[in-house]
């Protein structure tokens, strides 16, 4: 999991957003200015296009909810450039760590598990 504090220039205050590793889902966010962490009932797909942040000590001593750990299988699947993603099954869904999936939703990775 990884704490990133946004640092994008807008009129509105900056918050800091706990997310996956691959910043795709953002499980909680805190306020800016409150410390208090308010806990997504669901994790939401996280952009980051167009947006600055900097990853920050987790101070808050927030925990990755056991419900969004994987619970299902996963696959490590060779990428054509060489490197390596993580496919996860949960709940019935598939998702991937790669770029294509984190902004499309969808990869050719997954599609060679599907098969």
């Amino acid at each position: 999991m990884k704490v990133l504090f946004e640092t994008t220039d807008w009129e509105w205050p900056n918050h800091v957003y706990f997310v996956n590793d691959a910043k795709d889902k953002c499980y909680a966010y805190s306020k800016r200015g409150t410390g208090v962490v308010e806990e997504f009932k669901v994790p939401y797909r996280f952009g980051t296009s167009k947006r600055k942040f900097k990853e920050v000590t987790n101070t808050w001593g927030y925990v990755e909810p056991e419900l969004v750990k994987p619970t299902g299988k996963s696959w490590i699947v060779a990428g054509s450039k060489g490197n390596s993603y993580t496919v996860t099954e949960e709940a019935g869904e598939l998702s991937c760590t790669c770029t294509g999936f984190k902004y499309y939703g969808k990869c050719k990775h997954v599609e060679s598990i599907k098969v």
